[in-house]
C-alpha cells in the first residue's frame, strides 16, 4: 500500500491517544502490558502503586480503547488493544529506552481488531489556574 492509498489520519484521535500515553503512570502500564497480558494484582505489584490509582489509570486506557480486558472468575486481565500500540511501545523503547518498570523485552501483540473510537469530548481537560 503506498502512502497515497492510506486512509487519512484522525488527528484528533491521535492527539488524544498521545496525551493518554504521555502520562507517566499510563506509559508505565502500557510498557508492562507490551510484555504480555497481566492481571490487575500483577500491575499493582509491578508499578508499586495503590490499587485505586492503577484501576483509575486502567479505566482511562480502557475507555480510550488502548487496552482490552478479559475476565476469568473474579480476576480481570489487561492487554494492549492493538498491534499498532505494541509497535508504538516498541519504537519508544528503541528511541528512548525503557520506561520506568519496563523490561527491555517488548513483544508486539498479535493483530487484534482495533478498539472502538475515542472522541476528544470523552475526557475533561483541566487548565492550570493563572
Amino acid at each position: 500500500m503506498s502512502a497515497g492509498d492510506q486512509p487519512p489520519v484522525d488527528t484528533a484521535r491521535l492527539v488524544e491517544e498521545l496525551r493518554l500515553i504521555g502520562h507517566p503512570m499510563r506509559l508505565e502500564l502500557l510498557g508492562i502490558l507490551a510484555r504480555g497480558e497481566r492481571g490487575v494484582g500483577e500491575l499493582v505489584a509491578d508499578t508499586g502503586q495503590g490499587p485505586a490509582l492503577v484501576s483509575q489509570q486502567l479505566a482511562l486506557l480502557r475507555k480510550a480503547g488502548l487496552v482490552l480486558t478479559r475476565r476469568e472468575a473474579k480476576q480481570v486481565f489487561y492487554s494492549l488493544a492493538s498491534h499498532r500500540l505494541g509497535r508504538v511501545m516498541a519504537n519508544l523503547h528503541d528511541i528512548i529506552g525503557p520506561a520506568e518498570g519496563m523490561e527491555p523485552e517488548i513483544r508486539v501483540p498479535e493483530s487484534k481488531p482495533e478498539a472502538c473510537g475515542i472522541s476528544a469530548a470523552m475526557f475533561a481537560r483541566v487548565e492550570p489556574r493563572v
